[in-house]
């Protein structure tokens, strides 16, 4: 698994809930971000990735859909069944923004 898709992926997927659907982040910032992210090598990161890619195989998500678009039925029944997920999206925003900022 790319764990810089996945990054990239767990941080649109968490700014589209917080931010107008209409607005859709610059995918170049996106990937930039994720890298930055990935290359921090936090264990916060590593832990996330993990406990979502658990959870999706867990939900039976094909798990080569983790570096894909999120924007699907089932990913949103998945974080809606387990909210504490959201953390982990958090998780990669906390040192992505942290890395950006740096």
């Amino acid at each position: 698994m790319n764990h810089t898709r996945i990054a990239a992926e767990a941080i649109r997927y968490r700014l589209d809930l917080v931010r107008n659907p209409m607005i859709d982040p610059d995918p170049a910032q996106l990937e930039q971000m994720a890298g930055a992210t990935v290359a921090a090598a936090e264990p916060s990161v590593d832990t996330a990735i993990r406990r979502i890619a658990a959870a999706w195989i867990e939900a039976g998500i094909d798990p080569d859909l983790l570096g894909q678009t999120w924007n699907r039925p089932e990913v949103d029944s998945l974080f809606r069944a387990n909210p504490c997920l959201i953390d982990s999206l958090d998780d990669i925003v906390r040192v992505a923004t942290r890395q950006v900022a740096a």
